[in-house]
């Protein structure tokens, strides 16, 4: 499946924006819906190419408009992250799960038949029983973050059985690249790495055993974009990660590595809603896809840590 007209929310972050390029060059026709624009856009080498709608998906007064001739949507966007969803559950529920009902309704009026939804595989599975871990391991989150990505996964499924909806659910791993902002609160990668660069301390919830399954953006989309090719993959949810575990105190002495520097590092007490292992089991992904990620952990810290040490120099300079 590729060409067409389609849909990106959340075109202009992270994810999306790598994936918006990916689209592209695949012969897409995109329409992006975001709130970031301007000149400092991840979108602003390529805004010739696409259409940019400036605007929230949750406003429903904007969507009959942004899925007008819509095919596929992208719903990329997000207003939380699982540090800044806890302890906001309701604004959680409130703008990410309300609205993207509002979402699913409008595409259902509108006639847009698919959804590509990137769910979470480092909180929806919850403490894990064995690693790594399946698509069929049970689903326990124990954050607002993943129990409402989880309960958006149900009301896809619950639309594809209502009203015909297909459908691609990406289980993604911990996500890390180039475009990832380092001044946020997501991402260990791109926080630890400007901290390091600039010589800052960093902190580390718990004693940094914690073990996650860190994915390289270019990995990344180019198992989305694998996945939109007829086949078994529609109507499925699959896992997308290294499926390699690694502990936050490797993370930290790889990225030392790469940035030619030692971190200061201060421990702080464990938070409840940090699971101690994800690692995600990737098989499936061999199976439907034909894909397996190319990206070692260390090669892809490398980019990222040299991309950050650009834009530092860039919103210094």
């Amino acid at each position: 499946m590729t060409g067409g007209r389609c849909l990106v929310t959340g075109g202009a972050g992270f994810i999306g924006s790598h994936l918006v390029e990916a689209l592209l060059n695949e012969g897409w026709e995109v329409r992006v819906l975001d709130c970031q624009s301007g000149p400092d856009s991840n979108l602003a080498k390529i805004m010739d190419r696409l259409e940019f709608v400036e605007g929230d998906f949750g406003d429903k007064a904007i969507l009959p408009g942004v899925l007008e001739g819509v095919q596929t949507v992208f719903h990329y966007a997000s207003t939380t992250s699982p540090a800044t969803a806890h302890g906001q559950s309701e604004t959680d529920v409130a703008t990410n799960l309300v609205g993207t009902l509002h979402l699913l309704d409008e595409m259902i009026r509108r006639g847009a038949k698919n959804l590509v939804y990137p769910s979470s595989g480092g909180t929806i599975y919850g403490p894990a029983l064995e690693t790594p871990i399946t698509e069929s391991h049970p689903t326990n989150p124990v954050c607002s973050h993943g129990i409402v990505k989880l309960a958006i996964e149900k009301y896809v499924q619950l639309y594809h059985q209502e009203h015909g909806l297909d459908y691609i659910i990406l289980r993604y791993g911990n996500p890390y690249g180039p475009r990832q902002r380092p001044g946020g609160k997501q991402g260990a990668v791109a926080v630890f790495a400007k901290k390091i660069l600039a010589d800052q301390p960093i902190e580390i919830w718990g004693d940094g055993r914690i073990v996650r399954d860190f994915i390289y953006i270019d990995d990344l989309v180019e198992a989305t974009i694998k996945s939109l090719d007829p086949g078994n993959a529609w109507n499925s949810v699959i896992n997308v990660g290294s499926s390699v575990g690694t502990s936050v105190n490797e993370l930290v002495s790889l990225i030392e590595a790469a940035a030619g520097r030692k971190a200061a590092i201060s421990y702080r007490p464990v938070r409840g809603f940090d699971v101690p292992v994800s690692v995600l089991a990737i098989d499936r992904a061999r199976d439907f896809l034909g894909w397996r990620p190319r990206t070692s952990l260390a090669d892809g810290l490398r980019k990222t840590v040299a991309w950050i040490e650009e834009f530092m120099a860039g919103a210094s300079g």
